[in-house]
């Protein structure tokens, strides 16, 4: 049996995570473990997120859209990661202050938390029927893994992409309120002046 996961592991040296994800091809090809999709991140000293290119950083469908691994990135790496404070930890509008955000309340938080600025990760989602196959190759490259199970993810990027509906469909609503308080004011305004005019003539 095996258990289907969506892992996180950070290195504090971007080569090791190199290193890895070609054992991690290695392994997948002896049948040792699984790898729908798997890539190299970085998390760069502004704080965005950058996934490296070429063949030797990615296994599978790497973060292209579609895929658990696409959307995971999309959304980390994405405003709605920034405005939540998963991205760039910049205060976003008024909407949002990083500092106030507990980040391992949610999944996609708890990787976050994991990926602080200058460091590399390999995101991948995986089978395994042994989290010992993961676990060890990141271990003999100084790297530590976070594994959650990929139905959890899924359902958390789910409701993130539903609040994320929900906000803008709340935004709009405050700005059609806005324009027609904007559309009264100026009518009120028209009509007052009008009715002064008159006054003055009378």
């Amino acid at each position: 049996m095996t258990d289907h996961n969506f892992a996180v592991v950070t290195f504090a040296e971007s080569s090791k995570a190199y290193e890895t994800l070609s054992d991690l091809r290695g392994a997948s090809r002896e049948g040792r473990i699984g790898v729908a999709s798997a890539i190299i991140a970085e998390r760069e000293p502004d704080g965005h997120l950058h996934l490296a290119e070429g063949e030797d950083a990615t296994i599978g469908a790497g973060a292209s859209a579609g895929g658990l691994l696409g959307m995971f990135v999309g959304i980390l790496g994405g405003p709605l990661g920034v405005l939540l404070g998963w991205g760039t930890g910049a205060l976003v509008g008024s909407f949002a202050d990083s500092r106030r955000v507990d980040r391992n309340a949610t999944i996609v938080g708890e990787f976050s938390s994991r990926l602080p600025a200058g460091t590399t990760a390999i995101l991948a989602e995986v089978e395994e029927a042994a989290p010992e196959v993961l676990d060890g190759l990141a271990a003999s490259q100084g790297g530590v893994v976070l594994r959650r199970p990929a139905v959890d993810v899924l359902a958390e990027l789910e409701a993130v992409e539903a609040a994320a509906e929900a906000a803008d469909r709340e935004a709009g609503r405050i700005m059609r309120e806005q324009r027609r308080q904007e559309r009264k004011d100026a009518w009120d305004e028209r009509v007052a002046r009008l009715k002064t005019r008159f006054q003055r003539k009378n």
